[in-house]
């Protein structure tokens, strides 16, 4: 079985921050939704065989000045060269703290030799008093911080609902950003630090009733986040093929890397439409990797925004597989902003698995998938569409009896594991 690297996220807090666990809890449900994504480790409390306001567990590569060896023996360094993201929470506790200082100027200091990614978050106007180590650093800002008089205390619900919405914002986009950038990372590039092509998420929509939310959803793209949007409506050049100026955005850039689909009434009855979303449901063989026996498949990350009117009549596509839905309602607040951060977050996840999958066994029976698989994706790869007795490798937890028993009535002679399956 092949040693992949893959990353794994570390939250880092002081015990005395009245609201750091629960912005990691947060975090945690937010990268890992339903076991899918990146491992996520905590650490915040001391380590059992610590001093009193001892530091917490070392994390692997952690080579702190005066690391306890009991520590060590009893949290082993990773066996797995793994890129580490290490989340700082940086409150007054933390400042104030000089173990704990010492400790994040260590791993800072120490990051690109141990393969790792610090990501400091300012959480009030003290964060900035970093040790030296890392004052270069981009921090994380949030929005909705309390006023500097009342940085200690525990944060009402809505005030906390706004800085972890905010802090989820800025985190995916620097997470989805890393992850398309790690074979880059693998090879030994220092990750984060030259700015490459933005991430661009495809907007497609039926002019004739759904062009109001996409409009909305392309300004918000351009006034609030670091990506791009294709909105053909304002990007394709007068004059210019069509089919082929979207096969080219669709298919032929590593960073159009997400379609959203603003579903309404007309939005079937367009050819076009149904044509962007089946380029985008349509697996793509990574050749990237070499020397290996295994086919690896792709799909790039759909998500549905229902703008149906109410009581609207409208016939169903198969091109929609099943990719996610969010509900579109004008009176919703922000719902920009949950949609763009969703749509990364599944770019995220899907580049995660990409990751994950190179993990899984090198044997020519073996196909592995970036997604979920449903028939509808399958019977673009060729050896599943005849049949062939395969080895079928998917990300997460085993699928449902319903939808097992589906496959593998299309597919009598393939095997589907979920990656969880397969000992790491």
């Amino acid at each position: 079985m092949a040693t992949e690297e893959i990353p794994e996220v570390y939250v880092l807090w002081h015990p005395a921050f009245p609201n750091g666990e629960a912005l990691a809890q947060r975090i945690y449900r937010w990268v890992r939704p339903k076991g899918l994504g990146p491992q996520v480790f905590y650490r915040s409390l001391p380590a059992p065989e610590a001093s009193p306001g001892g530091l917490p567990p070392p994390i692997p590569r952690d080579s702190r000045a005066g690391l306890d060896t009991k520590l060590v023996a009893r949290y082993p360094q990773s066996s797995m060269d793994n890129l580490q993201v290490v989340i700082l929470l940086i409150d007054a506790h933390l400042i104030a703290d000089p173990a704990w200082r010492q400790w994040i100027s260590g791993l800072a200091a120490s990051a690109q030799a141990s393969k790792r990614v610090v990501l400091p978050v300012a959480l009030d106007s003290t964060a900035y008093n970093v040790p030296p180590t890392m004052h270069a650093l981009n921090f994380l800002r949030p929005a909705g911080l309390p006023a500097p008089g009342l940085v200690g205390a525990q944060w009402e619900n809505t005030q906390l609902e706004t800085v972890a919405r905010s802090l989820l914002k800025q985190l995916t986009e620097t997470l989805c950003d890393l992850l398309l950038q790690f074979d880059d990372f693998r090879s030994g590039a220092a990750p984060l630090e030259a700015r490459r092509s933005k991430v661009k998420i495809f907007l497609s929509h039926a002019k004739a009733d759904g062009t109001e939310p996409a409009r909305r959803i392309r300004d918000y793209i351009y006034s609030q986040t670091q990506i791009a949007a294709f909105f053909d409506e304002n990007d394709i050049p007068f004059g210019a093929l069509f089919d082929k100026v979207l096969d080219g955005n669709i298919a032929g850039s590593s960073r159009a890397t997400a379609l959203i689909v603003v579903r309404s009434a007309r939005y079937v009855d367009r050819p076009w439409c149904r044509r962007e979303l089946a380029e985008f449901r349509r697996p793509r063989q990574d050749l990237s990797v070499k020397a290996r026996k295994t086919q690896f498949w792709t799909i790039n990350p759909v998500l549905v925004v229902d703008a149906l009117a109410d009581g609207a009549h409208t016939f169903c596509m198969p091109e929609l597989g099943n990719a996610p839905c969010i509900r579109w309602s004008a009176a919703i607040p922000m719902q920009e902003e949950q949609i763009v951060t969703t749509t990364l977050r599944d770019v995220q996840l899907a580049a995660h698995h990409q990751a994950l999958g190179r993990r899984m066994p090198d044997e020519e029976d073996c196909i592995v998938l970036n997604w979920l698989p449903d028939a509808a994706s399958l019977l673009h790869i060729p050896d599943i569409r005849s049949n062939a007795p395969r080895r079928v490798f998917y990300p997460g937890r085993d699928l449902s009896g319903p939808e097992l028993r589906n496959l593998t009535d299309f597919f009598p002679n393939v095997r589907f594991i979920s990656f969880d399956r397969i000992a790491p």
